[in-house]
């Protein structure tokens, strides 16, 4: 049996939102569904009929990150094959490409990918802010100021991003332009006697902050700015009466790990991104 496998308006959304939910208490795991990023997730239904069994949610159009899922009824029946294989019809018919994220935590997880030949590329380390473990801000530089950043500092926010990360200028560009307008995106900035060093990004919504996007410039690497950001942006939140902060790192930065760690995160979940290697 094949199943209808269609892109949904976001009015269906609610449905393979339960669904998901319903996958992560039977599978005791946390599927990676984010919906106030960058750009809205495309979301599809797989359907016998009237009947939802499975269901897609894309990140990106060209590098599609894919988050599947199959109602917990219909296992075993060849649909995660077949959602899996819809996802990589849809990225080549689109030229990009396109991996699986799964929360290493099930159980299933590595039988479903040595079934379908798929190998794990990467693994995404996403971590939970403890505040009992938020060290207290060190002795500031009098020179050290963060901010808010404002829309007439996308170039400023551009020029640290691009830099930091060497990602094309161009690119960068259009998607600060994107996120500095949009009130679930806020820029931090980092200042030394003036001059912007050291930006992230938080993603927030009324519960919850995501931090992304951290990056210092490369000739102001290694001088503790990126921490002095870091752990300001975090006090300030805190005091703002948040207390679900999370973020992201690949496993294997462990500079990156470290630091996070010392600044009062701890691991919570590891997704693994699965695809063919070319």
């Amino acid at each position: 049996m094949t199943p209808d496998i269609a892109i949904v308006p976001a009015s269906e959304w609610p449905e393979l939102i339960a669904l998901f939910e319903r996958c992560n208490r039977t599978d005791s795991i946390e599927l990676p569904l984010y919906l106030n990023t960058d750009l809205a997730p495309t979301m599809a239904a797989a359907r016998f009929g009237d009947t939802l069994v499975g269901g897609i949610v894309m990140y990106g159009y060209f590098a599609i990150e894919a988050v599947i899922a199959v109602d917990p009824a219909w296992r075993r029946r060849g649909i995660g094959r077949q959602l899996v294989d819809q996802v990589a019809r849809w990225a080549q018919a689109r030229g990009g490409s396109w991996l699986v994220l799964a929360d290493e935590a099930g159980a299933c997880v590595a039988p479903f990918a040595a079934a379908l030949d798929l190998q794990r590329l990467n693994v995404e380390v996403l971590l939970h802010l403890d505040p009992a473990q938020v060290p207290p801000l060190p002795a500031l530089p009098p020179n050290w100021h963060v901010r808010l950043a404002e829309t007439d500092d996308a170039a400023v926010v551009t020029a640290i991003i691009a830099d930091a990360f060497g990602d094309p200028v161009e690119k960068v560009e259009a998607f600060v332009a994107d996120c500095i307008t949009n009130p679930v995106h806020r820029f931090v900035i980092g200042e030394i006697a003036g001059i912007p060093v050291a930006v992230l990004r938080l993603l927030r919504d009324e519960q919850r902050v995501m931090i992304a996007t951290f990056g210092v410039r490369r000739e102001q690497q290694g001088r503790g700015y990126g921490r002095l950001l870091l752990l300001t942006t975090l006090h300030r939140l805190l005091a703002a009466g948040y207390t679900d902060i999370r973020i992201e790192v690949e496993e294997h930065n462990t500079p990156a790990y470290h630091l996070y760690q010392a600044c009062g995160f701890v691991p919570y979940r590891r997704y693994g991104q699965y695809g063919r290697r070319s």
